[in-house]
């Protein structure tokens, strides 16, 4: 990997349930076979960024990515229906989001 680009390691299949999500009673809890990892690689400043929006928030870089996934999902259906828009409002300031290509 060059140019300063980071991964986060990942694998598309099914994942085993995590130490944080065994059963209180010392069972496995059951896991959705909907899971999957992911292999990313991100630049430095991408990675920096999430690392970053992770420790504002005192999350994991898993989670801060999982909120971006759920922000641009958000986002992409917004922009995919002609009567809605989602704005941004920073004092008398309004902008309109969108994921420009």
């Amino acid at each position: 990997m060059g140019g300063g680009a980071r991964a986060i390691e990942a694998i598309s299949e099914p994942t085993a349930p995590t130490q944080s999500e065994s059963a209180p009673t010392g069972g496995v809890a059951e896991r959705s076979t909907d899971s999957r990892r992911v292999n990313v690689i991100f630049s430095g400043d991408q990675y920096d960024t999430l690392q970053r929006l992770a420790k504002m928030q005192n999350i994991s870089l898993s989670d801060a990515l999982r909120q971006a996934i759920s922000l641009s999902d958000l986002i992409v259906n917004a922009n995919a229906e002609p009567d809605t828009k989602i704005l941004l409002r920073k004092g008398d300031s309004l902008q309109e989001l969108k994921i420009v290509r």
